[in-house]
């Protein structure tokens, strides 16, 4: 990937997309901006299941452009997130592909082709749980589990950061 400043206000580089992927596409200056706006919008399954009853979700472009997101999850992007829950349901829409580090056989010879062997599997589940969870999204009930779930997981969070508050 080739990268290019996404603004002037940020001196940080976004990976740019490629010239034969859209060759007549001029960028706004703020894409950085728009970009970072758009991967925190992720973090809301109400919008989540618009986007899976509206049928945006299942268009090969649109997983494509989901997939361009996953820089976010460097550390020198994923820096600007407000919500870096959004960062989990982006691997859920579009399961990563393994990590070609990960799939290194090991330097003393034991156990690497085994290893290699379970992220394959884990892999082939992953990619199957990223279909289930767009087509669950779709479904009224699973979106009202997730917003609840994650009310308890930012909850949770909350009391271990700042305390259970005062017990009267």
């Amino acid at each position: 990937m080739t990268a290019e400043p996404a603004s002037s206000a940020n001196a940080e580089v976004v990976p740019s997309i490629s010239p034969s992927t859209a060759p007549s596409i001029t960028l706004p200056p703020n894409r950085f901006e728009l970009e970072l706006e758009f991967v925190q919008s992720l973090a809301s399954p109400a919008y989540l299941h618009y986007l899976a009853t509206s049928g945006i979700l299942y268009q090969s472009s649109f997983l494509d452009f989901l997939r361009y997101l996953r820089y976010w999850k460097q550390p020198q992007f994923a820096k600007y997130l407000s919500y870096p829950h959004c960062l989990y349901f982006l691997d859920l829409l579009v399961p990563p592909s393994s990590d070609p580090d990960e799939n290194l056989e090991d330097g003393d010879g034991s156990g690497g082709g085994e290893r290699k062997k379970n992220n394959e599997q884990q892999t082939n589940s992953a990619t199957d749980s990223g279909e289930a969870f767009r087509r669950e999204m779709a479904q009224l009930p699973f979106r009202n589990f997730v917003h609840e779930q994650q009310f308890y997981s930012w909850q949770f969070r909350s009391a271990r950061l700042y305390g259970k508050g005062s017990e009267g």
